[in-house]
């Protein structure tokens, strides 16, 4: 949806050519004091504001008007929308446009060629299918740490911080300032297409796995983890080299830019050599393995995976699904979709996994997008407007198939600025305080409120997030 509104002619619309950095300096700007950071201020385990960074060069300290639906060009994360205090701490996931989505979007195959004889620098943007997607998504990175730079230099003091490991984001947290941690969305950013160097005959007599082990993947993987990467959502909307995607968008942004691809349950294909090598990897060095977009027979894999550490003499580590919601919700609301989107539900988690996440200690971020709660959402049916009672909905479904009942393994993860489809109450940080206030007319206690806001995220980054003893 963004790359079809670039096509319609921001230069004649806006008198220059807005995909261009400005090399001038920056001077001051007006911002709202930050109030103190509320109690129940959220970790939100997902949210994207570095991709309209860098695609739109959308600046965090400018003011933008957000509003319900996709918000293709308005930051919702901003210092403005911040200053209010109920966001403690945030996991940018930094998503590096697959090219499969110019291909498999019969409007985006016509339009990107327009593209790129229009905006050479945004067709550069997508991801290139080979080696250099880590450099691709290594300068995305960069392009969130300048702009929080910025960000605290225009505002004259640090209020932002760039967190490196948990210690650093805790830190930040006592300080009162709000740390941000980088992730990553979609393995592909590693790479693709590597081949398998076999240098010698002894490397020759090795399985594909072992000869993986020193290979580009890991040693990408083991330099974003260097960089701080505290997560990675290994799946996203397309194949990659490590693993198969569910659905994961909404059938009437499907019809919009006349995508035929569909997930079927004879596509639940499990982690590929590479994969399972990937996450082996990811559970040793201690970067979070996000399980969301990926199958369920691959997240299986990673489940045992997680548990075979056991047997090694290791401990099994926290994993999440960062922005989902119950499969059981999902088919509880027939009447917008009568069973007919019946193989979106996989996006989500079943009882067996929401009790497999309870089991390694991990986490739900549940999402503010009605269509992946509920299977309905404004695009299908104008009356599924707001969602803030599916979201409450889904945390009591889940906490009740929880191995404690105490909420403690739900979190939040809002997909903000990642083009999702918010809903009517809850599409900025600002109306955080309306989810706090629903949760508790809904007789979850501040306690616990207080574990889904962040404290069960903490505790996944506690011990997902590097190597501890």
């Amino acid at each position: 949806m963004a790359l079809m509104s670039a096509a319609l002619g921001p230069k004649s619309l806006f008198g220059k050519n807005i995909f261009s950095v400005s090399a001038k300096p920056l001077g001051t700007f007006p911002v709202r004091g930050m109030e103190a950071i509320n109690d129940f201020g959220i970790v939100d385990l997902h949210c994207h504001p570095s991709l309209k960074m860098y695609l739109w060069n959308s600046k965090i300290w400018k003011r933008y008007h957000p509003s319900a639906g996709a918000n293709p060009f308005s930051l919702q994360y901003t210092v403005d929308e911040l200053a209010g205090g109920y966001a403690k701490g945030l996991l940018v996931a930094h998503y590096l446009v697959e090219a499969a989505m110019t291909r498999e979007s019969a409007v985006l195959k016509k339009l990107f060629p327009l593209i790129k004889r229009l905006f050479l620098g945004l067709a550069d943007k997508v991801e290139n299918e080979d080696y250099s997607n880590f450099t691709q998504v290594n300068l995305i990175i960069d392009t969130l740490e300048t702009h929080i730079h910025l960000a605290n230099q225009k505002q004259g003091e640090v209020k932002f911080v760039i967190a490196r490991d948990f210690s650093e984001f805790e830190q930040a947290l006592s300080q009162s300032r709000i740390p941000i941690a980088h992730a990553v969305e979609g393995a592909h950013a590693l790479g693709r297409n590597f081949p398998l160097t076999k240098s010698n005959q002894a490397r020759r007599q090795k399985t594909p796995a072992e000869d993986l082990k020193h290979h580009s993947y890991i040693r990408n993987l083991e330099a974003l983890s260097a960089r701080g990467v505290c997560l990675m959502t290994i799946g996203h909307i397309f194949q990659n080299d490590l693993v198969f995607p569910v659905e994961g968008i909404s059938p009437d942004t499907k019809q919009i830019i006349q995508m035929d691809w569909t997930y079927t349950p004879e596509k639940n294909f499990p982690l590929t050599d590479i994969g399972k090598t990937v996450v082996s990897k990811m559970l040793d060095i201690g970067m979070i393995v996000d399980l969301t977009h990926s199958t369920p027979a691959a997240r299986k894999d990673v489940f045992d995976l997680n548990r075979s550490r056991v047997a090694e003499g290791k401990k099994m580590r926290p994993l999440s699904f960062t922005h989902a919601g119950a499969q059981h919700i999902f088919e509880k609301y027939e009447g917008c979709n009568q069973n007919i989107y019946d193989n979106y539900k996989f996006y989500d988690a079943s009882d067996d996994e929401i009790d497999w996440i309870c089991e390694c200690d991990g986490t739900i971020g549940i999402i503010p997008e009605n269509f992946w709660l509920i299977g309905c959402d404004t695009g299908l049916n104008k009356k599924y407007k707001n969602g803030i009672d599916y979201i409450v909905e889904t945390i009591q479904y889940i906490n009740s198939k929880s191995r404690t009942k105490n909420y403690d393994n739900i979190s939040l993860g809002t997909d903000f600025d990642g083009f999702a489809d918010a809903p009517g109450d809850l599409f900025k940080p600002s109306q955080f305080p309306n989810l706090i206030d629903r949760m508790r007319s809904n007789a979850i206690s501040d306690v616990n409120i207080r574990k889904i806001t962040s404290g069960n995220a903490l505790r996944l980054l506690r011990h997902g997030w590097g190597n501890p003893s």
